[in-house]
């Protein structure tokens, strides 16, 4: 049996040689004036080099074919200008130019988990921010759990007290002890109840001076740890999961 002496792009990406094609191709279309049609024509073998070698993160995420085209729009017009910094890595050429498209570079890998989280943050606000509080014959007028971690609820107090849920949501956020590592005054009890239980809400700035700590502080422990928290108290005084 003859061997051909002709090699698929393929399985020159899986041997030795691959780093120098990649190398080639770059230089070709680096040497090239952008948008004409040389660069493009350079561009289009480079990109199909690129695709053919495998190296970028892939995801069956319906949004994903766009989001390849916005990376192969964004490789296109930073590849010249970062090519000298990408080549110098210690590994090969295509271990890091794969490092560079999927993390530290282009963020592909990243972005293809942020097109999750969206989906996910979507749907739970969906599900369960927009669910009202309780219910009422007086619909219209009851909160959101959306409306209460907002702080964007100008008649809560009253509507609470009405339907008597207020003690109850009151005796839940006093429970809150959870506080920043060095601010144990800066509860998410004490910042829930400044926030949510007075009419009108304090202000960020008033209670940081109060509590002796940055607003930037209560502003980072109300997001990564007060709000999960009332989210856990609306599923529980909602009978949810």
């Amino acid at each position: 049996m003859v061997k051909s002496k002709y090699v698929s792009v393929t399985q020159m990406c899986n041997d030795k040689s691959n780093d120098d094609l990649l190398r080639e191709a770059i230089a070709n279309f680096r040497k090239e004036s952008p948008r004409s049609q040389e660069w493009e024509r350079a561009f289009t073998k480079l990109w199909s080099l690129i695709l053919k070698c495998k190296i970028l993160a892939t995801s069956p995420h319906p949004k994903y074919p766009d989001l390849l085209q916005e990376i192969q729009l964004e490789f296109s017009q930073r590849i010249s200008s970062e090519f000298e910094q990408i080549q110098s890595g210690k590994k090969s050429l295509l271990d890091n130019l794969k490092s560079w498209i999927n993390w530290y570079g282009l963020r592909l890998g990243y972005r293809i988990k942020d097109l999750y989280r969206e989906e996910n943050k979507k749907l739970q606000r969906e599900t369960s921010l927009d669910t009202q509080i309780y219910s009422s014959n007086n619909d219209s007028n009851i909160p959101t759990l959306g409306d209460v971690i907002a702080g964007e609820f100008p008649e809560l107090m009253e509507t609470l007290i009405q339907e008597d849920f207020h003690e109850q949501l009151s005796a839940a956020i006093q429970k809150l002890d959870c506080h920043p590592k060095k601010s144990p005054q800066c509860t998410c009890g004490e910042i829930a109840q400044r926030r949510l239980l007075r009419n009108p809400p304090q202000k960020w700035e008033e209670m940081a001076n109060e509590l002796n700590v940055s607003q930037g502080t209560i502003a980072a422990h109300w997001k990564r740890k007060c709000k999960p928290l009332l989210q856990q108290i609306y599923n529980e005084l909602s009978g949810g999961e």
